[in-house]
């Protein structure tokens, strides 16, 4: 039996009968009092859809079954609300989907988001709060990307993967999901799982390297010489109708700047310029 199974209870520790889902999540070895609640039957009524997780076989790819997984990485993941919540309902989908091959081998197509499906009506049945919900539903159903990056995605791809991760959280967003990630890989040790690690690991790097060329192009562009008027103001100035004269005048405007005659923050004087420009270049 595993160790986590194993540790006895401290004579101080609370009363099990009187934690609530989230108090468990955030003890220091959450395995310790679901196991128990499995064991007890408590989990069933508590938690049925993770109970049943106890029944679902991972084979042959995987010796433990859902639950166990599951457990090893709820005592992986650093014990955040959001963070513990995930990793207790990543594979929550894998219940509905479970089927068994004629070969043998256990199979979950869509567990991902099937369980993103079921996360806000476990979370509420729970009386976990409600900004809660959305973040972890939006981490189990990205729970399995990061594991299946490949170098050939193209640089889109992983922007698309971060976005997605951040969007309503920002960065911490994407950082839960590769602490998910790790987590779920750590969650079938003893089994080998530097090949997992390694991928997130480009995952990360390949992710960073996009995001310091997208702020040091923002940043060329910000300190990239400028006319000092822009198109809206130029229309203003003048009065006429848009045309290619507007691009003309801006091109002009730029010159006087990168020959030192103009400064980029000086609008009076560029008004003053563009005014007799405009004079001599009629409609």
């Amino acid at each position: 039996m595993f160790q986590f199974l194993r540790k006895k209870y401290q004579e101080d520790a609370p009363d099990e009968n009187e934690l609530s889902v989230r108090d468990a999540l955030l003890a220091d070895r959450p395995s310790d009092i679901f196991w128990r609640w499995s064991q007890t039957g408590e989990l069933t009524e508590i938690l049925p859809d993770l109970a049943v997780l106890r029944d679902v076989s991972q084979l042959p790819a995987h010796r433990d079954n859902a639950l166990i997984h599951t457990l090893k990485v709820v005592d992986a993941i650093e014990p955040t609300p959001v963070r513990r919540w995930a990793a207790l309902l990543h594979d929550i989908g894998k219940g509905p989907a479970y089927i068994e091959t004629p070969e043998g081998r256990s199979r979950f197509f869509e567990h991902d988001h099937i369980g993103a499906a079921m996360v806000p009506e476990i979370m509420q049945a729970a009386h976990e709060d409600e900004e809660l919900i959305e973040p972890v539903r939006r981490l189990v159903s990205l729970h399995m990307r990061p594991i299946s990056y490949d170098p050939e995605w193209t640089d889109a791809a992983v922007r698309r993967l971060r976005e997605e991760a951040e969007e309503g959280r920002g960065e911490e967003g994407w950082h839960d999901m590769l602490a998910l990630a790790r987590a779920d890989l750590r969650g079938y040790l003893p089994e080998p799982i530097d090949r997992g690690l390694w991928v997130l690991e480009q995952l990360e790097a390949r992710a960073q390297r996009l995001l310091e060329q997208e702020q040091q192009a923002a940043f060329e562009r910000e300190e990239a010489p400028r006319s000092p008027l822009d198109g809206h103001r130029l229309l203003e100035l003048a009065d006429r109708p848009p045309g290619p004269w507007v691009a003309d005048l801006k091109d002009y405007l730029l010159a006087a700047v990168l020959a030192g005659r103009l400064d980029v923050d000086d609008t009076a004087s560029a008004e003053a310029l563009a005014l007799a420009w405009l004079a001599e270049h009629g409609e």
